[in-house]
């Protein structure tokens, strides 16, 4: 087995995030460090180069992650200016524009009239080094939504982080040729 060391789970939670858009042009994911503030432990901070979505980015993504008795600061900084966003779904999809994770946005009705937007990734293994003793090469593997759900921890209800279906062609779910 290689590669096996001991690692915290706040640089795990910064793979997660940088995993998340480290194929959006729009935003780069920092390394962690040791702030000077005394705010917090460790801290990670987050560029983005388009106005709109450190806006959304700003409002969806929780400023200090607790672990245990450390705390992790994320820090979003705004390399460009522009207006604000009022809907949470325009901000996720301003988030992950251009994101070649993303598979789709829907929203459906259900029965009781409830509205429910889904964000949908791609059916693809995100993995990264983590020292995970179960995995031969120490790695962590998962799903785009699986980190979403940890990342995007403010996430309203009724916003759902989900998978889109392996072979998927685009035909609503129930509908057969």
């Amino acid at each position: 087995m290689a590669n096996f060391k001991i690692e915290a789970p706040w640089y795990a939670f910064q793979k997660k995030v940088k995993a998340l858009f480290q194929n959006d042009s729009d935003i780069y994911v920092g390394d962690i460090y040791e702030p000077e503030n005394g705010k917090n432990q460790y801290a990670f901070d987050i560029e983005v180069l388009n106005h709109k979505k450190f806006l959304a980015l700003d409002r969806v993504l929780p400023k200090t992650r607790e672990f245990g008795n450390a705390s992790l600061g994320i820090t979003v900084f705004d390399l460009e200016n522009g207006k604000g966003l009022d809907d949470i779904l325009e901000q996720y999809k301003t988030v992950f524009e251009g994101n070649p994770v993303l598979q789709d946005f829907k929203e459906v009705t259900d029965f009781t009239g409830t509205k429910h937007s889904f964000i949908r990734f791609k059916p693809e293994v995100i993995q990264f080094f983590h020292d995970d003793i179960s995995d031969y090469n120490g790695n962590w593997s998962g799903l785009a939504q699986d980190i979403a759900r940890e990342v995007f921890t403010d996430a309203p209800a009724g916003l759902h982080f989900c998978t889109a279906a392996v072979g998927e062609t685009g035909r609503p779910l129930g509908e057969w040729p």
